[in-house]
């Protein structure tokens, strides 16, 4: 039997076999783009597909391979690749224009639409990525509240806001005790002000929030919380977390945010906030309410909403009127009731089936997920909180990624942090070679 190194070297091996062209392509843009991509997510060794064309839930790369995709551009594309819906409305849009610089009519059908879902929303700004959503609202809480601190998750990205930027993947030795965890600055450029404004509390843990909120009273803005942390995998909020803290935030006056940036109207119409029933002062969303298209939007009560009006927020590309024609369509014609139960249901399968083949190969994994997302994390222990996660064996879960390409299979996005979407184009078909694909992965992990 092979060892896990001889292993992990045939997958490479058959990777660059089957990727020549994407090999030519990573070695002549290393040298013009850092990493050898353009932006939008970190490379990998031996190095990423190159991409020629989308269709439906399946990628073409340029070396002529076929992909069945549950990266789906890290949740972008909960509509799947070129719905034949949005393709026509983003052409009928480019008949009249892709950019006004004054406002359209298009722009309040989708803000309605928002606000319908998500009933916090009174107002809603619109803006072009998670990260400008998510620094929206925390300046929208800090100017309504006039306090400077936040409390932040432990292991939770929220965008790339300095004030964000903190105790994004701290070290355990850095990190501190996790019932007094320590802010730590993701890399340098980070003012140890901002350092000392951003307080750190560990996912699932109220007992951490409290202390932090009784140690600086009156000195807190707000909380920002992803309801379901999707940075360290997929992981729940435990029973009551959610309902405690936001009964906390209230009872101090803190401004409680939900970054549904990941979650918004993917694990239900209203996301997170209409699954779980607890309603926050602010959301902020982006990735699946564009239907592939740049967009962002940090919503809610109007009382700290209005803020904006007195800061001046906005942006020259927010509410572009191909990003909004793309939201109004996704929205109100393709994420419909009917198309919410059929990924449920495919969510359903392969959850259970990753379960079955787990425990039929004996893996040291553990399976997690709600509804169309979930994702596989190479460790026996529970995934609870940032800290467990770092637990999952990431050498593992980078072999397991590479075969599962070799079988035609996007598994989820790269990275034991990172976990799968399955989208309105999805078949039981797709479901079946994802597993499938699993059965003959397994029997080498």
């Amino acid at each position: 039997m092979m060892s896990e190194k001889q292993h992990l070297k045939k997958v490479v091996e058959q990777y660059r076999k089957n990727t020549p062209k994407s090999s030519k392509l990573f070695d002549e843009t290393t040298g013009l783009l850092p990493g050898g991509i353009g932006g939008s997510a970190p490379s990998f060794d031996p190095y990423p597909m190159f991409i020629k064309k989308g269709d439906g839930s399946k990628l073409l790369d340029v070396d002529g391979n076929e992909y069945v995709d549950f990266n789906l551009c890290w949740g972008v594309l909960f509509v799947g690749h070129r719905h034949p819906k949005l393709m026509k409305g983003l052409q009928d849009q480019l008949e009249y224009g892709t950019m006004f610089g004054l406002p359209h009519a298009e722009t309040l059908e989708a803000a309605k639409e928002l606000a319908r879902r998500f009933p916090v929303i009174d107002t809603v700004r619109f803006v072009n990525s998670g990260s400008e959503a998510t620094s929206y609202a925390i300046r929208l809480a800090r100017r309504y509240a006039q306090k400077d601190k936040i409390i932040k998750i432990e292991g939770a990205y929220h965008g790339i806001a300095d004030s964000l930027h903190i105790s994004k993947r701290p070290s355990l030795e850095l990190a501190g005790p996790e019932s007094q965890p320590n802010s730590v600055p993701y890399g340098k450029g980070i003012t140890e002000n901002t350092i000392k404004n951003t307080l750190v509390a560990p996912f699932n843990n109220i007992g951490v929030i409290e202390k932090l909120v009784n140690d600086n009273p009156n000195e807190i803005a707000a909380v920002i919380v992803e309801p379901v942390m999707m940075n360290s995998g997929v992981i729940p909020p435990q029973d009551g977390y959610l309902r405690t803290l936001r009964k906390i935030t209230e009872d101090s006056d803190i401004v409680l945010i939900f970054d549904e940036v990941k979650t918004g109207v993917k694990i239900a119409p209203g996301g997170a906030t209409e699954y779980f029933g607890v309603t926050p002062d602010l959301v902020s969303l982006a990735k699946a309410i564009g239907g592939g298209l740049p967009l962002g939007a940090c919503g809610g009560k109007k009382e700290i909403m209005a803020e904006i009006d007195k800061e001046g927020l906005f942006g020259t590309f927010s509410a572009n009127p191909l990003s909004i024609r793309a939201c109004k369509i996704t929205l109100t014609d393709i994420l419909t009731d009917s198309k919410y139960d059929k990924v449920e249901r495919l969510g359903k399968t392969l959850l259970s089936g990753y379960q079955d083949i787990i425990e039929d190969n004996q893996l040291g994994a553990i399976v997690q997920g709600i509804n169309a997302t979930g994702g596989i994390l190479f460790t026996e222990d529970p995934v609870n909180n940032y800290r467990s996660w770092t637990k999952v064996n990431k050498a593992k879960t980078h072999e397991y990624w590479l075969a599962m390409v070799n079988e035609g299979v996007i598994p989820m996005a790269y990275g034991a942090e990172e976990e799968w979407l399955i989208s309105v184009q999805h078949s039981e078909d797709d479901i079946q070679k994802h597993l499938e694909a699993f059965k003959e992965v397994a029997l080498h992990l």
